[in-house]
């Protein structure tokens, strides 16, 4: 199996818009893999798109993929869905007013409801683009329903978030191998899931970062961003307790004013937990 990190950003991309710190300012001098774009993963073996973020069809061109047949969003977020639009800009042909390929859009569990809810004045902007365009089909998934995509089986699983948030998470299995992409809000990961032991790769957001930001600001524990990441310690634990061999942290917010450099360091820091940090284009091979 082999995937894409499209975009390994968070809900503030790097460099932020109009942003005059070191780390954004470095970024736009350097671009990749300094700068890091609105959150998005690829699987090239079926041609799976996860989450649509505003900067999707800059990410989808950069790596120079030429179809997409299928995508499965995360949760509602805007950083997750904003980017929406590529629908019609793929496969929408306005000679004729209709698409020349259908994509499949996986909703699962009350994800479904969240995503139909995101809408115009006529209704739901995702209604408007399976029935007035005809150019998605809509499927919705229960909580652990698997569907099998050449090869490769997908099944989400739901989080039961601190905040009530619907978020899925994604466990792909090809020949005995498994990848977890939980990318957003996993506060609680689902640690009780039996389909998640032994995976082989755990792509996970960021932990909380203590320590200097900017504005001379200093983050600790205390800080009520707290409640809504995990430490690193507890991200060892889970997986630890589902035996996952390789841990990939994404979803780097531009909060933590820390560069790719900085990332490298800690990377290093934490070696014997076999921990990488993602970064924009970044190859995942399973």
């Amino acid at each position: 199996m082999e995937t894409i990190v499209l975009g390994s950003g968070g809900c503030q991309i790097i460099p932020r818009p109009c942003c005059q710190c070191k780390i954004c300012k470095e970024a736009r001098k350097k671009g990749r893999p300094y700068e890091r774009l609105g959150p998005s993963f690829f699987i090239k073996d079926a041609n799976i798109l996860i989450d649509t973020p505003e900067e999707i069809s800059i990410q989808l061109n950069r790596e120079n993929i030429n179809q997409v047949d299928h995508i499965f969003y995360t949760h509602w977020h805007p950083d997750h869905t904003a980017g929406k639009r590529l629908i019609e800009q793929l496969y929408l042909n306005w000679y004729f007013l209709k698409g020349d390929r259908i994509i499949k859009v996986y909703l699962p569990g009350k994800v479904y409801d969240d995503v139909m809810a995101i809408n115009n004045k006529f209704g739901s902007d995702f209604e408007y683009f399976e029935k007035k365009r005809k150019l998605i089909k809509i499927i919705k998934l229960k909580d652990q329903e698997s569907v099998k995509i050449k090869g490769i089986k997908v099944t989400p699983i739901m989080v039961d978030n601190i905040d009530q948030e619907n978020v899925a998470i994604y466990l792909f299995e090809e020949r005995g191998k498994k990848l977890i992409y939980a990318i957003c809000d996993m506060i609680s990961f689902p640690v009780k899931v039996k389909l998640l032991k032994n995976a082989d790769i755990l792509i996970i957001q960021t932990p909380f970062l203590e320590g200097k930001i900017k504005y001379g600001l200093v983050l600790d524990n205390k800080h009520i961003l707290r409640r809504d990441f995990y430490s690193f310690e507890e991200i060892f634990s889970i997986a630890s307790e589902l035996k996952i061999k390789r841990i990939i942290f994404s979803h780097i917010e531009e909060i933590w004013h820390k560069s790719y450099d900085d990332f490298k360091k800690l990377a290093k820091k934490y070696q014997t937990k076999n921990v990488e940090f993602a970064f924009d284009g970044m190859k995942i091979k399973l």
